[in-house]
């Protein structure tokens, strides 16, 4: 289940990617990560209890991790359970711990990990039509429908009588290949000389300061700014610094030619496999999804709230979603956006801020 091989010497790992997607807000990188897939799964108890078992009874390396946890620490899985699912591995959990050797201290400890990694949701509905199939499979289906998740992680069949999209074991390491030759390409495209030099975090966070700076800055300052940028480029002088500047910079990349034309002889075949990788996985994780039709504002607000660990504004909300390419008439965007929060059960505020409804 897990895998404890070597790791290929890549500079690159999976869990940069998720970094690399929150840049999807920066409208100026956002065609670049367009094209990468994001899946919402939601896990029930089978599939948290063969984490479980395996991480306490068959993992050999305490660091090693499963193709599914890898995929979801990468940011290419949004793991979200019901709150029910805590007292279904609550209640089996000491059976877990005597079955596979460990104490209960360690099986108590494991879980509160394998948490971190979940988003907990307290669906609205009651579920009455999936009860009727199996009253402890309810709430995980009630979860994926309101939350319009791609799949309900399982092994259990109830759920195709459900009529909800399931996806089994046999998946999950197609999306942790995914993910790590994705961050690859990715990487790439933003420019991985900048992102390999000062490191994926500083190169995400470096970007996102500058663009919030400029957002913040008020229609004034953004207009004199502009125009100081405008006469710069126009200004002989200043022009001509401009350029020294930039032939300095060229100089410096020139005498930095063979180290990273060095680098890149050592990379090609490895990229080669990245984009070829990247390529095969994507193709299988979307002849598994279902065809959506014209994604709502609602859909939208939703999904925004799913990517986001952190409680948001409805101006930030309403922001993201614009950014992830939603068209509105609107000439009031962010009231709408605060109209569609306030009026939608699933979502609940508090000091100003709004989430997705989960446990107290």
């Amino acid at each position: 289940m897990g895998d404890e091989r070597k790791p290929a010497p890549v500079s690159i790992p999976s869990d940069a990617l998720r970094g690399l997607l929150s840049l999807r807000d920066v409208p100026l990188l956002r065609p670049l990560l367009d094209d990468v897939i994001q899946i919402v799964i939601v896990l029930d108890a089978s599939a948290v209890q063969a984490e479980l078992r395996w991480r306490l009874g068959s993992r050999i390396n305490p660091t090693a991790r499963t193709g599914l946890h890898e995929a979801i620490d990468s940011g290419a899985v949004i793991a979200v359970a019901p709150v029910f699912l805590r007292q279904e591995i609550e209640k089996y959990l000491p059976l877990i711990a005597s079955e596979e050797g460990v104490s209960s201290e360690a099986a108590n400890a494991e879980w509160e990990r394998v948490q971190r990694i979940i988003r907990f949701y307290a669906p609205t509905g009651d579920g009455a039509e999936f009860a009727l199939v199996d009253p402890k499979d309810s709430p995980y289906a009630l979860t994926a429908r309101e939350l319009d998740a791609d799949f309900v992680r399982t092994s259990d069949q109830h759920f195709v009588r459900m009529g909800v999209p399931v996806i089994e074991p046999d998946l999950d390491q197609v999306l942790r290949d995914y993910a790590r030759a994705t961050s690859v390409i990715v990487t790439v495209k933003l420019g991985s000389g900048l992102a390999l030099t000062f490191g994926i975090q500083a190169f995400v966070e470096a970007i996102q300061g500058i663009t919030e700076m400029i957002r913040k800055l008020p229609p004034a300052v953004k207009l004199i700014l502009g125009a100081l940028v405008v006469i710069a480029l126009l200004h002989p002088t200043s022009r001509e610094k401009l350029t020294q500047w930039f032939k300095k910079i060229c100089e410096r990349l020139r005498e930095t030619k063979p180290v990273l034309v060095s680098i890149s002889q050592g990379a090609v075949k490895h990229l080669a496999e990245a984009a070829n990788t990247s390529s095969a996985t994507r193709k299988v994780i979307q002849s598994r999804l279902r065809i959506r039709g014209k994604q709502t504002a609602l859909s939208h607000v939703r999904l925004v709230c799913l990517r986001s660990k952190e409680p948001l504004a409805a101006d930030v909300i309403a922001r993201r979603v614009l950014a992830n390419g939603y068209s509105s008439r609107s000439k009031n965007f962010t009231a709408y956006v605060s109209r569609l929060l306030r009026e939608d059960g699933r979502f609940v505020k508090a000091d100003g801020l709004w989430t997705l409804r989960a446990a107290a």
